[in-house]
């Protein structure tokens, strides 16, 4: 049986140290470090006959996301791993990395530990969602006195707000206009996180925009995708299909793939506890994103497809459109069903998004599926043999591949 660690269990953890990752007015995600005892967290994915004693204690990495408001960004991210100018000038995320600060840590720590975590839901692995509803007066708590000395400085502060490297005491907030609103957060919680998610969740140090051609994916590419499989990070999908997780998410089901709400659509009404008649029409589906995931083996991504996936791609789409119809009221004319290349995990799968929502559908990166189904019916290697342009955040373990790829040929064609 698999047991997870709630956010309240791990920040109460003996050495949690907390790390401000990305900051903004409206989000923040934080990079935990902790400690485990095996007796508390089991993962299926994990690997079997470890004794105990090696395994209590270990060292691991969470990362945990949360909905702000603009206040809560002062402590949030006053523990930043890079400096300002590394992320201005691109430097990866391996270097320059700043000293951990104890004592920011722990006015981190004093302030979530203010909350109680209602859980939403749970994916088939290290995924779950919460509602922190805050348990007592944070601001004004007598442990702290981080927040009510910053309080004191800024109280004439207007509501400007800059991001830096210096003492997150010296900058200004507007706590003069946001300082009572301590109310409930959305809260997304990681763990274990494993190298990739924390890359991708590292300060953006811009991007790069990548043509891969066939070569190329045949040479680094594809044998990355593999390493992941092989790693066993991708085990998750499996519990989500055969449904063993995730079942309050679920749309549809039938023998080629499943349809769920997605985990990003975070303004949708708790599936745990709200009847399907109130999602009908509900504030909410201005935000809608679902997800088709296929059940067949052997599609990591848009390079694999063939013409005889067609009838599964077709159908994606009619029981996809027909069921968003039927259950949220949209009609099919304002949805948008297309993947990404390169995808968020390499098990095919296909998004499900109002039009109105432009998030992850960039022409860098977004490819709709009814021009997908056109170019397999007019040659079905056609995604096999072209160059798939796409961008990459600089510093991910998929660029670095690539850049040390490039730089390859390029010497030999000297």
């Amino acid at each position: 049986m698999t047991s997870k660690r709630t956010p309240k269990e791990i920040l109460s953890s003996e050495e949690c140290k907390l790390q401000s990752l990305t900051v903004s007015d409206h989000h923040a995600t934080l990079l935990i470090s902790h400690t485990s005892n095996s007796k508390d967290v089991v993962f299926e994915t994990d690997l079997p006959s470890q004794d105990a004693s090696e395994t209590n204690d270990a060292p691991v990495r969470s990362l945990i996301k949360l909905t702000i408001v603009p206040f809560h960004k002062a402590i949030l991210g006053c523990n930043p791993v890079l400096t300002q100018s590394d992320i201005l000038e691109g430097q990866p995320p391996e270097r320059n990395m700043l000293h951990h600060d104890h004592e920011a840590s722990r006015s981190i720590l004093s302030f979530l530990r203010g909350f109680d975590f209602e859980l939403r839901s749970e994916s088939g692995a290290e995924y779950s969602y919460y509602t922190a509803r805050p348990n007592r007066s944070v601001l004004y708590h007598k442990d702290h006195e981080f927040l009510q000395n910053l309080s004191k400085e800024v109280a004439g502060a207007d509501d400007t707000c800059v991001l830096g490297t210096a003492s997150p005491h010296k900058q200004h907030y507007g706590l003069k206009q946001a300082k009572e609103s301590f109310g409930s957060f959305d809260v997304e919680l990681i763990s274990p996180a494993t190298p990739i998610q924390i890359s991708r969740a590292m300060p953006t140090l811009g991007q790069v925009l990548i043509q891969e051609t066939p070569q190329m994916y045949t040479a680094v590419v594809r044998p990355y995708i593999q390493s992941i499989a092989d790693g066993g990070s991708l085990n998750w999908i499996t519990n989500v299909i055969d449904l063993r997780k995730e079942k309050e998410r679920l749309l549809y089901n039938c023998d080629h793939f499943i349809i769920n709400i997605d985990t990003k659509w975070r303004s949708h009404p708790p599936p745990l506890t709200t009847a399907r008649e109130l999602w009908h029409n509900h504030p909410s589906v201005e935000d809608l994103h679902c997800l088709a995931i296929t059940k067949l083996p052997g599609i990591a991504s848009l390079r694999d497809l063939r013409k005889e996936h067609i009838p599964m791609l077709r159908s994606m789409i009619a029981e996809g459109l027909k069921v968003i119809k039927t259950v949220y009221g949209v009609e099919n004319n304002q949805i948008r069903v297309f993947l990404h290349y390169q995808p968020q995990f390499y098990h095919f799968h296909v998004h499900f998004t109002r039009l109105e929502n432009e998030v992850g559908c960039s022409c860098e990166k977004g490819h709709l599926l009814c021009d997908v189904i056109q170019n397999l019916e007019i040659d079905s290697d056609f995604y096999a043999k072209r160059t798939i342009a796409y961008k990459l955040k600089r510093g991910t373990p998929l660029e670095n591949i690539v850049e040390s790829y490039l730089a390859g040929c390029n010497k030999s064609a000297e």
